[in-house]
Formats: structure tokens, sequence, C-alpha cells
């Protein structure tokens, strides 16, 4: 008798980046800076009233509005609040309670910041002086990160094409329609409140997207009921992700390689020249910055690579109808320098990147990431555990032939290496309920 899978429903948020076709880069300048203003002002308030932090996000919202706004009551009897907001002009409902939140945020910021390095030196010499240099410069920073939280009444008719923004143009507020571009909108999804960035004459939105998850469940809860795993590694060549299918006794169903690896080569070698040719030309400088936008466009082909990859791999599980996807965990940073023999560098292995996307597009499609140590996942023979020899097609096998496809052990097993460390990282995984 079958038996019948029970699955809990969560939700999952992901930003997804959108850029604002060029149309009144000035006034979204000005209604940015009169932002940071605001901010600033209710930061100044938290900084000499630091009492009121003990309250809740919400009773301080309203309290900073009694005491930089008033109530109507106040304004009946003629009596001033106690801060004032002389100086600015009419200030939007929305706009001012984003600014306030995003001041109470950078207070507790603030706050925490001053009390961990009092702690750390309280005992030294320093303490004093320490503390009121961090006193002192508190109200100058800056504590929005270049970032405008536009709350419901800043935006308004927010479509897949386009969105109306609220801004103030130096003299009134103002509505304006702005075009956009960027990766489509899922169409379930809610949409929450975005964020404006201004990156030198580009601006952006990123827009946080609440999408619904079907299954929830735990690892624990899936091993229970699931008959089948995937198991995925990461060479360095061609084949960017092997992935193969493992029954709950780690019998090998199917195999499946994502590959793309030459392609990327190919466009960013391209690159690489370009930068080469640059340097030879202008020289060398130790900032790298005359070659920005030729490595902007390095992180760029990697980025969308890491995304073609990942996005390829969850699509595979879902046709398989996989719940379950382990990954090596590669908590330590790899030191390329140190291991010449990889032939690789940050710009060209993309093992990691493809696992940080994978972790959150996987959990959207409710299926969930795991990941183990990969210790000696890819030297030793899934099938008897010993040391294999690799080599390419044509070569001779060696223990040092650390590039090689291919691998043979001395009980005469061979294949795929990227094939044989995906087997040995799903039955490291699955050791564990066996």
């Amino acid at each position: 008798m079958k038996q019948e899978t029970h699955t809990q429903a969560g939700y999952s948020i992901c930003t997804y980046r959108i850029r604002l076709y060029d149309r009144h880069f000035n006034w979204i300048v000005k209604t940015k800076a009169l932002y940071e203003k605001v901010v600033q002002h209710f930061l100044t308030v938290l900084e000499q009233k630091s009492e009121l932090l003990e309250q809740s996000d919400f009773n301080l919202l309203r309290i900073l509005e009694i005491l930089c706004i008033g109530t109507k009551e106040m304004k009946g009897q003629g009596i001033l609040p106690e801060f004032p907001m002389n100086g600015f002009p009419k200030i939007p409902l929305y706009f001012r309670r984003s600014a306030i939140n995003a001041a109470i945020t950078g207070a507790r910021s603030i706050n925490m910041h001053k009390k961990n390095e009092t702690d750390n030196f309280l005992n030294t010499e320093r303490a004093t002086c320490v503390h009121e240099e961090t006193v002192e410069r508190g109200s100058n920073v800056r504590v929005t990160n270049g970032v405008m939280t536009l709350y419901k009444g800043m935006y308004r008719k927010f479509t897949d094409k386009t969105i109306e923004l609220k801004l103030f143009n130096g003299e009134k507020w103002v509505w304006v329609t702005y075009p956009f571009t960027g990766r489509e909108f899922p169409k379930e999804a809610e949409r929450l409140s975005p964020m404006l960035v201004i990156e030198k004459k580009n601006v952006y939105l990123n827009v946080p997207m609440k999408q619904t998850v079907s299954d929830i469940r735990t690892i624990k809860e899936r091993m229970q009921q699931e008959i089948q795993i995937c198991a995925v590694a990461f060479p360095d060549y061609d084949v960017m992700a092997a992935a193969v299918i493992l029954s709950k006794d780690g019998q090998q169903k199917e195999c499946q390689f994502f590959r793309g690896g030459k392609q990327k080569e190919y466009q960013k070698k391209r690159i690489l020249e370009q930068i080469q040719t640059s340097i030879k030309s202008r020289g060398f400088h130790p900032n790298g910055q005359e070659n920005t936008v030729l490595y902007s466009r390095l992180r760029q082909i990697n980025q969308y690579y890491a995304h073609r990859i990942s996005r390829q791999i969850v699509n595979y599980c879902l046709e398989k109808q996989i719940k379950i996807l382990v990954l090596p965990n590669y908590e330590i940073t790899i030191d390329f320098k140190e291991k010449q023999y990889m032939t690789t560098n940050n710009y060209r292995w993309l093992g990691r990147s493809i696992i940080q996307k994978l972790q959150y597009k996987a959990f959207q499609e409710g299926i969930v990431v795991t990941t183990v140590k990969p210790y000696h996942t890819s030297d030793t023979c899934h099938i008897c555990g010993a040391t294999i020899a690799k080599y390419n097609e044509g070569h001779v096998a060696g223990k040092k032939y650390y590039g090689g496809k291919l691998y043979v052990c001395p009980n005469g097993h061979k294949g795929n290496s990227a094939e044989n460390a995906a087997n040995n990282i799903g039955k490291q995984f699955l050791n564990y309920f066996n």
C-alpha cells in the first residue's frame, strides 16, 4: 500500500532587480537626498532620547511622529512638537514613515555598535576615548546604505512594464511613470515594498517577491516518504555540474551532465584579452580602475551561467519528481594560489556560486537542499572505496592527474570522474539514514 504524503506549505522571499529608464534623474536624486535628511532628523532625535529604543518599533514610530509632527489636539491648542521638522517641505505620510523605520534600524545598529566597543575596550586605557569617538561620529553614520524603501503611498500602478513613483522635484511632489527592464516577475508572487537604489547614473528598484512554497517538510520527514535523492558535483571543465539520482540504498538510477563551460570560457577569454590589451596600452593601475567595466562584464558572465546551471538543475529535479537535493559544502574559501594543480581561478570555477543560487531556487519549488562535507568525494571510487587515478582519453591514468575527466580504480572500476564524485556525495548523505 502506497504511503500517503502530507506536505506543509510556507513561503519564500526573493529579490528581483529592475532598472528604470532614464527619466527625470535629477528628481530622483533630489528625492533621495531629502529622504536622507529626514532619516537624519529622526536619528538625531533618537540619539538625544536613546531610552526610547526600549520601545517596540511600532510604538516607537508613533512616539517619533508625536515628537516631530505633533497631534491634531496639539495643533488645536497651539502646542509645538518638541523636535519640529523646520526647514523641510511637506513630507508625505508614507515617505516619513519609511524614513522613521530606517532611522530606528540605524539607531539600534549604532547603539549596539557603541555597546560592543565599550565592552571590548572597557578594561583598557583607550576605553574612554574610543567610546567618546563613537558617540561623536554616531550622528554622521549612513544608516540607509544608499537604499530608500518605498511604501505604498510612494508608488502606484506597478505593472509588469511600468511603475509610477512619487518624487520631489525641488518645489512639489509629482507622480512620474517609469518603464523598466529586468527579468520577468513570477505571476503568482506578492510584490513587497520596492527599494530604490542609485548607482552612478543608473536607477534600480530591488523588489522583494513573496512566493508560496508548496512543501516545507524537513529532511527527516522527507526521508521517511521519498524513495530517491539527487546528488550534484561541480567539476571544472565543460561539464559545470554532474547530477546523479540515487535510490535510498545508494543505487544509481540515472545521471545528467549540465554543460556550458567551454562557451563560458570562450566569452571570458575575449574579455581577458581586452583587459590585457588595455593594460599594455594604458599601463597597469594598482586598483584596476581603468578596467572596472571589463571586470564587471566578467562577473556578469559568471552570474549568468551560475543562474542558468542552477535553474537547469532545479528543472531536472522537478521533471524527475525529486524532493531532496544533496550538494557539497564548501565552507572554507579555496586558495587557488596554493592549489596550482587546479588550473583554475575565482573567475572560472563557479561551484560555490551555483550552490548559493540553488539553495533558494530549489526551496521556492518545494525541494529541500542539504549539504555534506566533500571529504574524499573526488579521489575515491564510489563502488569499492579505493583511491582512484584520473586521466583524459588517450592519456595514462595517474594519482596526480587532478584534472582528469575519467577515472579508474585498482579494482577495475572506471567511468566519469564527475559522476563518481556525485555518487560519493549522495552516498555520504545516505549513510546518515541507513
